[in-house]
């Protein structure tokens, strides 16, 4: 700024407003198998009857297993305090349901296909009747030259109907039944409603090459196309084959149960009417492709989703190693996505003493796993009236992560009850200490059912209560959020004065809702450092620890 004239002259320096963004560690990400839903797709839930919409019902425990997980598990997150959850379906070769409608000369026309592949289409029904109201031809492409005419003839007088040349509107307003062409004036269009003959005033006719689209109404030969799916059905009133896809595939008023596509035809021909006024024809051939679905593909998917709690929905420990190492790669310095994974049990032995053995020799180690024992007991509500069935480990691992998403990251799973109808073992309290020593985190039948420790199955004692990394993911989430705005600024000692005020805020607020004991924060630059750009922020953190055990003396006069 070049000062010339005496004045007041105002920089404002907004740095000491910045405030740290808002901070959670709540979110779940989880990958499963479905009958419903986009495959391979991150989609956001809000609710379990957002999950039931957007991905189906899951089928009926059978013998101890189940195709469909994703649905299950969001089931029994959600009942134990799950909120914002991100969900990918993975599929191998699943198909979708379809139906193929006939022309009048008997021959497929139109392929309706589910809007989603799965068993779910299925479900899904259509019946061709007669029209109950007239069609609405949607932009029809009419080929100019000296007879124009309009493909469908009996037009019906509305408000609706226009024609737009080069993609200026005009109405079809009058009959030329009762007008002659030349009489017409100016800037409107005269049709005949009986052979859909179109004429333009004098002067007005398009050129040769001009762009002339039409939309109107017509009684001739509509039919209506009605889809069925439950108690929701989806109407179509129609001409013939490409107005029935135009209409389907409407962004706004279209199907969100089905698409359309042609079959072998030109589209033009009258859709053949079922065979009676009522009767719904199933759709057929969807297949959920569970079986060898890549879960590695969905957790790929959510690497760089907002979620910070990991699940597998219905696999084991066996796939532990897996969730280690996206939980790993998601918490680097390239990604900056810190998260926690939860895993459960194979379903266990009958014998007492081998389903110990079977829970302790397990080979996770890491700080990021958190590996649940023993299966649960829940309702299946895959059948009517719902029954208790016992799960394994790998669906005890959905409760525990919607319990720990429920919570600030600071407040321990230690003595925290869940919400089931009973235990795949009940486990005695040498055989709990047995497998609390294996770096599992326990369930116990105890005024209720409870989980016995907190822990992560790492094998450094840093990092074995589960809020402790948290609390330290938390603290990085944080001083990220806090510093990424001061990216760009300038490197002097005003500036770092300022990100060290922002940085310090955000951890006084972790002190004083106990996430920390105390800190220490130094925030510096050396002339060097100013020269390449970098500021150094240097943290110690001290944790708060949950209580695990009381230990009790009594003296006794």
């Amino acid at each position: 700024m070049e000062t010339v004239l005496p004045g007041v002259f105002i920089d404002v320096r907004p740095e000491g407003l910045i405030v740290p963004g808002r901070v959670t560690v709540g979110n779940i990400g989880i990958v499963g198998t479905a009958s419903k839903g986009p495959v391979d797709e991150p989609v956001i839930l809000g609710s379990y009857a957002q999950a039931r919409q957007i991905f189906g019902a899951y089928d009926a425990w059978n013998d101890g297993t189940a195709e469909l997980t994703l649905v299950r598990a969001l089931e029994i997150a959600y009942n134990h305090g799950a909120t914002t959850v991100v969900a990918v379906r993975v599929a191998n070769g699943a198909q979708a349901s379809s139906y193929a409608l006939n022309s009048g000369a008997a021959t497929p026309a139109v392929l309706l296909t589910a809007a989603s592949p799965g068993t779910w289409g299925d479900g899904l029904s259509v019946n061709v009747s007669p029209a109950e109201q007239d069609a609405f031809i949607e932009g029809e492409t009419v080929e100019v030259g000296a007879d124009m005419t309009l493909t469908h003839t009996e037009i019906i007088e509305s408000a609706r109907n226009r024609i737009l040349v080069n993609g200026r509107s005009r109405r079809l307003s009058y009959d030329l039944g009762d007008i002659m062409p030349e009489d017409l004036p100016a800037g409107f269009i005269g049709v005949n409603r009986t052979t859909g003959a179109l004429a333009f005033p004098t002067g007005e006719a398009p050129e040769a090459g001009a762009d002339v689209i039409a939309s109107y109404a017509t009684a001739a030969a509509a039919v209506q196309v009605t889809v069925r799916y439950g108690q929701a059905e989806e109407v179509f009133t129609v001409v013939n084959g490409n107005d029935l896809i135009r209409d389907i595939s409407d962004p706004v008023q279209g199907s969100t149960l089905v698409t359309a596509s042609l079959v072998g035809a030109d589209g033009t021909g009258a859709l053949q009417a079922s065979a009676q006024p009522n009767a719904f024809a199933p759709f057929q051939g969807g297949t959920n492709g569970a079986s060898g679905a890549n879960y590695q593909v969905g957790l790929d998917l959510l690497l760089d989703e907002e979620v910070q709690i990991i699940l597998a929905a219905g696999q084991d420990e066996t796939f532990g190693d897996e969730l280690d190492a996206h939980c790993q790669v998601a918490s680097s310095d390239a990604v900056r996505r810190d998260r926690i994974a939860v895993v459960g049990t194979q379903a266990l032995n009958n014998d007492r003493s081998a389903s110990v053995s079977q829970v302790t020799n397990h080979t996770l180690a890491s700080d990021r796993v958190v590996l649940a024992a023993p299966g649960i007991t829940v309702a299946d509500n895959a059948v009517s009236p719902p029954v208790n069935v016992t799960l394994p480990g790998a669906y005890a691992a959905a409760a525990i992560a919607g319990l720990l998403s429920s919570y600030s990251p600071h407040i321990s799973l230690t003595n925290k009850t869940l919400r089931v109808g009973g235990l795949e073992h009940r486990y005695n309290s040498a055989e709990l200490a047995q497998i609390v020593r294996s770096r599992v985190l326990a369930l116990e039948s105890r005024q209720g059912f409870r989980i016995v420790r907190g822990i992560t199955t790492a094998t450094n004692t840093a990092w074995t209560q589960i809020t402790t990394r948290r609390i330290v993911d938390f603290a990085k989430y944080g001083v990220r959020s806090a510093a990424n705005p001061y990216i760009g600024l300038l490197n002097n000692n005003r500036v770092r004065g300022a990100l060290r005020a922002t940085i310090n805020s955000f951890l006084a607020s972790m002190v004083t809702d106990e996430m920390l004991v105390s800190y220490e924060l130094d925030v510096s630059a050396t002339r060097e450092q100013e020269r390449q750009g970098i500021v150094q922020v240097v943290m110690t953190l001290r944790p708060t620890f949950s209580i695990d055990f009381i230990q009790v003396t009594m003296f006794l006069e």
